[in-house]
């Protein structure tokens, strides 16, 4: 009886291919916002483009002619300029004063007669003590790396007091890891808000999420790590889930809710996006075999 009940389901399972014809419509163009700044006395950006068709693959329409300028609580305004004309609005600090640690700073934005803002804290963030790697051979070669290599993991302690957000990024050999599952988001330290790991060392996972397959003698490796206020890090987490959504079961997309709002509130135009700033630490060490911690 259970063969006979099996294979009516199977047929059931396997036998839908009809091709079904959704049709999409064009929805309104709304200006997005992509404002990430640190603390760091180099060139900041805050790039503005138009959303576009979800089955378009050219390259977003830049918002051209927009002022931009960073507001800090003192009052003073710091203007960013497009002179390339490309909706990369730019500004060159001369120190790290162009932030300040705890201070929250505005972003504020005038495009097509609308204004648009938003707030964001600077916040703090500790140092890296140290990067160890081991040595370590896999069961099964995967396709993109190396069977023998080496697995890091950088060293470095939540500050005591809950609510720290953190953003974990790594760097093989000068090249970003960038895509969405290659940074590790953390909140005190762990994972996720109620890991208890609070004022402590980081936990494994965020440690050792620097990891992109193995790395070889002589690599080059590099960590950041940000802190991201919290709003940034619940932006970041949806991002993550959004883009790694897949399978039968997943969730429709949808624009992920922006901190980024029109000085109107009646007004129908709505910006996307988010803006948050950061302080950054970085610690960078060479993969060397002769001086290598073996595995268990």
């Amino acid at each position: 009886m259970r063969k006979l009940l099996i294979l009516p389901v199977a047929l059931l399972l396997f036998s839908c291919e009809d091709v079904i014809d959704i049709e999409v419509k064009d929805g309104k163009q709304q200006l997005v916002v992509d404002a990430w700044l640190t603390d760091e006395p180099r060139e900041q950006q805050v790039t503005l483009t138009l959303s576009q068709a979800y089955f378009n693959q050219e390259s977003p329409q830049p918002a051209l002619g927009a002022e931009v300028y960073v507001v800090r609580e003192d009052s003073t305004r710091f203007r960013f300029t497009d002179t390339d004309n490309d909706g990369i609005y730019t500004y060159n600090p001369r120190n790290r004063n162009f932030l300040r640690l705890n201070e929250r700073v505005v972003l504020y934005i005038r495009y097509n007669s609308e204004e648009y803002y938003s707030v964001s804290q600077l916040k703090r963030v500790p140092v890296i003590d140290s990067l160890k790697y081991q040595a370590i051979t896999l069961p099964i070669k995967p396709a993109d790396s190396p069977k023998s290599g080496y697995l890091a993991q950088f060293f470095a302690n939540d500050f005591e007091g809950e609510g720290d957000t953190y953003l974990v990024r790594s760097y093989k050999n000068d090249v970003l890891r960038e895509r969405s599952n290659e940074y590790t988001l953390s909140y005190d330290g762990g994972l996720s808000p109620g890991s208890k790991s609070d004022g402590m060392l980081f936990l494994q996972p965020v440690r050792m999420g620097i990891n992109s397959g193995l790395f070889v003698d002589k690599d080059k490796v590099t960590v950041e790590l940000h802190s991201i206020p919290l709003d940034a890090y619940y932006f970041l987490s949806q991002v993550q889930s959004q883009t790694n959504n897949g399978g039968i079961f997943a969730t429709p997309p949808a624009n992920i809710p922006s901190n980024v709002f029109n000085l109107d509130p009646e007004s129908a135009e709505k910006p996307l996006g988010l803006f948050f700033v950061s302080k950054v630490t970085r610690y960078t060490a060479i993969i060397d075999k002769n001086n290598v911690k073996s595995e268990d």
